[in-house]
């Protein structure tokens, strides 16, 4: 029962967070999002989740943050597939207990692996609502593996109490297992321990990814007006002034004002350089990369991208976790000055996704 509870968790745990990458980038993301965006919008329609679909790493304002992600997927995802085999190969030929190559150095290196890859994805697509079904993976594999080892005592008996006491449970030193025992040892209950725990590792995960959130709020080029309900952030090279005067000659613009005084409620700018970068923010609000791809924009220059606020309970404060967005249209400038813009059409946003903005 627990086995296959740990196992159905850690499988939808990389489901969401790969899929959502893969189905982002084709032309099946229309019949993904009818399935998977209510899982992002039913949290949004109530003030005290609507954090949960929200973005707490820079997602469309660096490409560094996605590579260093991807670069942890691959060095997670081999190294689980090497444990693996070390396993069933061990199997195959009747040895028992593995204790070379990964095994030597942790008792469960598939585990670790498969941790490894699943934060990842997290740092590829980091969703608080990812984060935290990332953490309960992680807690699954800890009382999956403490089943095994019960059934490997009772099988190999004093051989693999002996590799027990030599070798770590995940991580070589145990640094998580010195910590626990440091702050939680005072609590005899294994049971009360472990849910402790639990609720600490929560409270660390949640706390700690708000507070990256903020950082990387504070590394990026962002303001706020709100006398104008209008905010703005920056993925260019420009500095805070710079961006200002370039946020503010479009929108003093008489075609951008046009359709912006139809609009009522707050208004966020996302400033961003090229073609490929539109087209990354469109795939991200729910678009699909065809349909992106088609939109009439010049591949170089600065593009301005408008979204209208679309969450119903709108806090002050534009840049919280709980702001929902949705482009309504694009500005092209050309020294400073619109030269084209682009009205978006609301129906191509189908999945009706909880975009990122920074």
């Amino acid at each position: 029962m627990l086995k296959s509870l740990a196992r159905t968790a850690g499988f939808l745990a990389y489901f969401f967070i790969t899929l959502e990458m893969l189905f982002m980038v084709t032309p099946f993301a229309l019949y993904y999002y009818s399935a998977y965006a209510p899982l992002l919008s039913t949290p949004s329609r109530f003030q005290a989740t609507a954090w949960l679909p929200a973005f707490f790493l820079p997602h469309l304002s660096t490409e560094i943050m996605p590579s260093i992600g991807g670069l942890i997927f691959l060095i997670g995802l081999p190294g689980f597939l090497v444990g693996a085999w070390q396993v069933y190969y061990a199997k195959f030929r009747g040895r028992g207990v593995v204790k070379s190559g990964f095994y030597k150095l942790v008792r469960h290196p598939q585990y670790f692996f498969l941790a490894v890859a699943g934060l990842g994805l997290l740092i590829v697509w980091p969703r608080f609502i990812l984060l935290i079904i990332y953490v309960h993976m992680l807690w699954f594999y800890y009382l999956l593996a403490y089943s095994e080892e019960e059934r490997m005592q009772s099988r190999y008996g004093k051989v693999y109490l002996e590799l027990m006491q030599k070798t770590p449970m995940f991580i070589p030193g145990e640094p998580g297992g010195r910590l626990a025992r440091l702050l939680f040892g005072w609590i005899l209950g294994r049971r009360l321990r472990l849910v402790v725990l639990y609720c600490a590792s929560l409270a660390v995960a949640i706390s700690g990814a708000f507070a990256l959130r903020q950082l990387s709020l504070r590394l990026i080029t962002h303001l706020t007006l709100p006398g104008d309900k209008l905010a703005a952030v920056s993925f260019l090279s420009s500095d805070g002034p710079q961006v200002r005067e370039l946020i503010h000659s479009a929108r003093d613009d008489s075609k951008v004002q046009d359709r912006l005084s139809r609009r009522d409620g707050w208004i966020m700018i996302q400033a961003t350089e090229g073609k490929p970068s539109v087209t990354h923010v469109m795939i991200d609000s729910g678009m699909t990369r065809e349909q992106a791809k088609t939109l009439p924009l010049a591949e170089k220059g600065i593009k301005l991208v408008f979204l209208l606020r679309m969450d119903p309970h709108a806090p002050s404060d534009p840049f919280e976790a709980s702001a929902r967005w949705r482009p309504v249209l694009i500005a092209e400038l050309d020294d400073g000055r619109r030269s084209h813009v682009i009205d978006l059409n609301q129906a191509l946003f189908q999945g009706n996704p909880v975009m990122p903005i920074f």
